[in-house]
């Protein structure tokens, strides 16, 4: 055979590999067991932090800090938590990813804000965008986050002792 040869019968395997449906590869299962640890966790943190910052009243004084501090902190928290309980193995990954969630918010959530009250309008009427804000983006990242998670997670069973560890070939 030639060289030419062997490139149009590669051509043509790989024409029919694309037309043919039974070469699909499956995709990953979905991990439901992690999706629901993480949605509810991030549900629960999501109404501790939404009750704190209701339970304000609206007014802004030093009294009513600890409540708007777990406005904002709650939710990552909590996903955090549900995080490690559905993958005990991921803990880092949980710890970084949820504090850039809790650190990074209450940037975007400002620049929001901004783009509907000025400054002192803000400051004057108790920030009334900015805590809702974060609570949903909290929201929509932890859900990405869970979704994210199940999708591409293995099912993080323990290693034995006399378990090799994996390595990628």
């Amino acid at each position: 055979m030639t060289a030419r040869s062997i490139a149009l019968e590669t051509i043509n395997v790989s024409m029919a590999n694309l037309s043919s449906p039974t070469t699909h590869t499956p995709s990953r299962p979905f991990d439901r067991r992690t999706f629901a640890i993480m949605a509810i966790a991030l549900l629960v943190g999501a109404a501790w932090g939404y009750y704190n910052f209701a339970s304000t009243g609206g007014a802004r004084a030093e009294a009513q800090v600890p409540n708007l501090v777990w406005a904002i902190f709650a939710t990552p928290f909590a996903l955090c938590i549900g995080w490690v309980l559905a993958r005990r193995r991921e803990w880092g990954t949980a710890a970084f990813a949820c504090f850039c969630l809790y650190f990074f918010t209450p940037f975007v959530a400002a620049q929001f804000q901004n783009m509907f009250l000025a400054r002192d309008d803000a400051w004057a009427t108790g920030n009334p965008i900015y805590f809702p804000t974060v609570i949903v983006i909290h929201m929509v990242a932890g859900v990405a986050l869970s979704f994210w998670r199940a999708v591409n997670g293995e099912n993080q069973e323990p290693r034995t002792k006399n378990q090799e560890p994996r390595t990628i070939a």
